[in-house]
């Protein structure tokens, strides 16, 4: 996707074009976890770091956060880039090696530990591990931290693939009983991870429920369990728990998921919680997306999102 033939306003200022925070103070910080090598589908997701800051141009910084209904006076009006210090670190490199994955962490432990939130571009859903695990070291540990994930599927699986990083961080010393699975979906699991999660003591809030019960009650239940061990919260938004239709770039999108409205207004009430110190967008191929651009230009959104988020906090 090229920015070449975008139009330039004075008096529409674009989202995207952020300085390296070279260790000062932020508000958000996003940096590039290119995973790709371990992937369970064929996929280029490395690629998409850099077609998310390219699609970030297409978007303006300005928010109009409306207040309850029947008070419209009470409306929240922002331009981000104003309200914001937002900065980008680049990519890591090499995070799917183990040496590259544990530099990774590392790496943005060391963001977080300047930033209230550090978003991590992926990537495919192994970005999710050096993601968390840099956030739970920065602020009290993997066992004090908990994990909420946007996703088709429950990331059980055995191995070192994108389908296992809830596991693998599990092993490392995530209690999962501060683990919150949304979006879960039929015909996209096993019966054994099912049963895997349950023995775990894992919250899972199936993709029916999201059609019955408000998004701000999910939300509040799953920040009340992730956040019980007093640590910080990590959020994985695995973009393929959208539907098929606003996901095509994501290799698992089934028709069925969620909207592309449900997954950027729970971005931004999940990024609205001051206990939420991280977040990844994961599982987009930016090279298999439509010629619309429709998957990169939503993980484009959900970054914004992200950045209203910490922008309305308390």
């Amino acid at each position: 996707m090229s920015t070449t033939k975008l139009s330039h306003d004075e008096l529409w200022p674009r989202a995207g074009g952020w300085q390296d925070p070279a260790g000062e103070r932020t508000d958000l910080t996003i940096v590039g976890v290119p995973t790709s090598r371990t992937s369970l589908s064929p996929t280029n997701a490395h690629e998409t770091p850099a077609a998310i800051r390219d699609a970030l141009r297409r978007y303006s910084t300005h928010i109009v956060a409306a207040g309850a209904p029947g008070h419209r006076g009470e409306e929240t009006e922002l331009v981000l880039h104003e309200a914001l210090g937002v900065a980008d670190a680049g990519d890591v490199a090499d995070p799917d090696t183990e040496a590259g994955e544990q530099e990774a962490a590392t790496r943005i432990a060391a963001l977080s530990a300047h930033a209230n939130l550090v978003v991590a571009l992926g990537g495919d859903n192994a970005c999710t591990v050096p993601a968390a695990l840099g956030i739970a070291m920065a602020h009290g540990g993997i066992e004090n931290a908990g994990l909420i994930t946007l996703d088709a599927h429950h990331d059980l699986r055995d191995g070192r693939s994108n389908g296992s990083p809830v596991r693998r961080l599990i092993e490392m010393g995530l209690n999962p009983r501060r683990v919150v699975q949304i979006g879960i979906a039929d015909f996209a699991n096993s019966q054994a991870y099912r049963q895997r999660a349950k023995d775990l003591g894992i919250t899972v809030i199936h993709r029916d429920e999201l059609h019955d019960r408000p998004l701000k009650e999910i939300v509040a239940e799953a920040l009340a369990i992730a956040g019980g061990g007093g640590g910080a919260i990590h959020v994985d938004l695995d973009v393929d728990v959208c539907d098929r239709s606003v996901a095509p770039g994501c290799p698992a999108s089934v028709p069925g998921g969620l909207q592309a409205h449900e997954l950027r207004r729970i971005a931004r009430l999940l990024a609205a919680d001051s206990r939420v110190r991280g977040l990844d967008i994961a599982e987009v191929d930016a090279t298999a997306d439509t010629p619309d651009a429709r998957t990169v230009r939503l993980a484009a959104l959900l970054v914004l999102e992200a950045a209203a988020g910490v922008a309305l906090r308390a």
